[in-house]
């Protein structure tokens, strides 16, 4: 694998489990996290996203909806009937799959990561669009995209619960062009490791005034919960920054392997690492914290994906096109990571 390409199969990986760390409830750690786990998976799918042809894009967008729903209602039917037997309520499959259809904030618990799905689905079809304009275009357009997130998290519409996190697709396409538009200055950038640095000071005084109680920053995309224009764009870039410095570095060793694999599988690992625990928590009784709930979130659905990858269909239905670790193509046949 070439160390480029491994790098940002790192950062998949990385992100990952990030992403599960922070749903195990620790308050302190998913306060943090939120700065920048969402921003890196948006960012990173921007890095190997291709423009699409004004022409082509009908055709284009026909598969992007497939790619991404596809797994979304397998994995949703799937745990609605795990659901129903936990409950044993089999009423409860309808009202879970109205909930499904809708998507977006209403969706939580067993369902709660769904949200990043669709809303990095509706990034993809904007992206796809804007992309036929020059970058100059594209970005004043991303512009008016971040004024209006923030119109919406600064107001009332905030509370809304608009279909499948649409309106959130406003902020997320903002780190997501960053990532389109710097596929080319983002790795020199780390190759020089010139940007690591002032990054880096940016995040530790940022996280010390935080700590020091002298101003909070809080954000969290699903609930659009991003009210500081500048430093919601400013201290997740610099976090981002961070995190792929070192990956880029982390990438030339072996250990690195393991993330690099997992950034191959994150489709599985998404969508199962919160039914995974809550039906060890909360079905069997068992106990345990923040590096548990993360091992076991990673590990349990990884096996499973293994495990469907045996079969065409499950395969197919579960993993996506790429199947069982398949997103070690070359770089132009790569598709964009999931996360949540």
């Amino acid at each position: 694998m070439k160390e480029r390409m491994k790098w940002i199969d790192v950062a998949r990986g990385v992100s990952i489990v990030l992403v599960v760390m922070g749903h195990a409830g620790n308050d302190v750690i998913n306060h943090y996290l939120g700065w920048f786990r969402m921003p890196l998976f948006f960012l990173v799918s921007g890095l190997l996203f291709k423009e699409v042809a004004a022409e082509a894009y009908g055709k284009w967008a026909w598969k992007r909806i497939k790619f991404f729903m596809i797994p979304y209602a397998a994995y949703g039917v799937t745990i609605a009937l795990l659901v129903a037997v936990r409950l044993r309520d089999p009423l409860s499959i309808p009202q879970d799959l109205l909930l499904l259809a809708y998507g977006g904030t209403v969706l939580g618990g067993w369902y709660g990561v769904f949200w990043f799905i669709t809303c990095l689905l509706a990034v993809h079809l904007l992206m796809g669009y804007l992309s036929r304009f020059s970058l100059k275009k594209a970005a004043a357009a991303v512009a008016v995209c971040y004024a209006a997130a923030h119109a919406i998290s600064m107001t009332p519409a905030r509370e809304w619960d608009i279909p499948w996190n649409i309106d959130v697709a406003l902020m997320a396409i903002v780190f997501f062009f960053l990532g389109y538009a710097g596929k080319k200055m983002i790795p020199d950038l780390l190759e020089q490791g010139s940007a690591f640095f002032p990054a880096l000071m940016v995040w530790f005084i940022a996280a010390g005034l935080n700590i020091g109680g002298l101003w909070t920053l809080r954000i969290d995309m699903k609930y659009k919960i991003y009210d500081q224009p500048v430093l919601d764009l400013l201290v997740p870039v610099a976090c981002v920054l961070v995190v792929l410095h070192l990956c880029y570095w982390f990438s030339r060793y072996r250990a690195a392997n393991v993330f690099a694999f997992l950034g191959t599988v994150t489709i599985a690992i998404m969508y199962l690492h919160v039914p995974v625990n809550i039906v060890l928590q909360y079905g069997i009784g068992l106990t345990y914290g923040t590096l548990v709930f993360t091992a076991v979130g990673v590990l349990i659905p990884l096996g499973i994906a293994w495990l469907m990858s045996q079969s065409r269909p499950l395969s197919y239905l579960y993993l996506g096109p790429n199947g069982f670790g398949g997103k070690t193509k070359p770089p132009k046949q790569q598709q964009a990571p999931v996360g949540g």
